[in-house]
């Protein structure tokens, strides 16, 4: 059997749910922001429960990674990995040249071959960190670019 099943989707509340419990700042809502292009979720083939979830979005007028999580109790298993390179794959079939993410875990994503770029000199694409209360204090956000 599979261990996981991929599907796009449009439930933004059981995403959104999971990004906010992954600490991403993002509020659970049902209603899909309007920067967000796709999304996807990997789900048990067994159970049906959420497991991972990506999305790809358009933030300050640039493609981007918006937001990426897996559940907690399933992380280091490669799973952001294949939700990653979905997104990728997503990103290259519509001519995109490079994402950009802000990233809460750096170096998972230095890691996985983004570059680390200024603040100052990138997108505003941190659609919560520049005022959440968290930043500085227990999380250390950074942007990245990914070039395809």
């Amino acid at each position: 059997m599979e261990e996981y099943i991929i599907s796009e989707t449009e439930d933004f509340l059981s995403l959104s749910t999971l990004f906010n419990e992954s600490g991403m700042g993002v509020r659970i809502e049902d209603r899909m922001p309007e920067r967000i292009i796709r999304m996807w979720r990997m789900d048990d083939p067994e159970t049906g429960k959420l497991m991972a979830a990506s999305t790809l979005e358009m933030r300050d007028g640039v493609y981007s990674l918006g937001d990426i999580a897996v559940r907690a109790d399933l992380q280091r298993k490669g799973y952001g990995k294949v939700m990653q390179s979905i997104v990728f794959t997503e990103a290259k079939k519509r001519g995109i040249k490079e994402l950009w993410a802000c990233a809460k875990e750096p170096a998972y994503y230095l890691r996985c071959g983004w570059q680390k770029m200024p603040w100052d000199e990138s997108p505003d694409i941190a659609v919560y960190c520049t005022s959440c209360g968290k930043r500085g204090i227990t999380c250390h956000p950074e942007i990245m670019k990914y070039t395809l």
